[in-house]
């Protein structure tokens, strides 16, 4: 058989399709983030939840392992092993909530702040680099934020 016989694409090139074009983009972006980071012993998973720690800890405490891995959008069960590894590199400290003795909360510790605004400027010049300054473009943001709107929650 052909492989144009079983291959019924709905595009003319890979190029035209937005799902293969966003995979290619998260491929190389994480790449040179985990480039970026390597120097600060963080991979960008690691650098996303501390970045949510930090973004949480502003207006709510205490915060559990699932309420970040919901604001993170992110597998519960990876999450926690990430945390564990952030634990162990003293970045953050991970306790018995008060409120709920079952879960477990989490907070930066003084060094995983200091880490993490090292880290912060790093992923600001990455991505002011890939993205050419896209990062600052409202429609761009727009878009991204009403994909993931469309798509949150499945």
């Amino acid at each position: 058989m052909k492989n144009e016989e079983y291959a019924k694409f709905w595009f003319e090139t890979p190029e035209e399709s937005a799902g293969f074009l966003l995979w290619q983009i998260t491929n190389l972006w994480q790449r040179k983030m985990n480039s970026a980071l390597k120097d600060l012993d963080l991979t960008h998973v690691q650098f996303a939840l501390l970045a949510g720690i930090a973004w949480l800890e502003r207006f709510e405490k205490p915060i559990t392992q699932v309420r970040l891995a919901k604001y993170a959008n992110t597998n519960i069960m990876m999450t926690s092993k990430v945390i564990r590894t952030l634990e162990k590199k003293d970045l953050i400290l991970r306790e018995e909530c008060e409120t709920d003795t079952r879960a477990k909360c989490v907070s930066l510790t003084e060094k995983g702040i200091q880490r993490f605004e090292k880290a912060l400027n790093i992923v600001r010049a990455v991505d002011e680099k890939f993205f050419e300054n896209k990062t600052y473009d409202e429609d761009f943001i727009k878009n991204l934020v009403h994909i993931l709107e469309l798509n949150h929650g499945e």
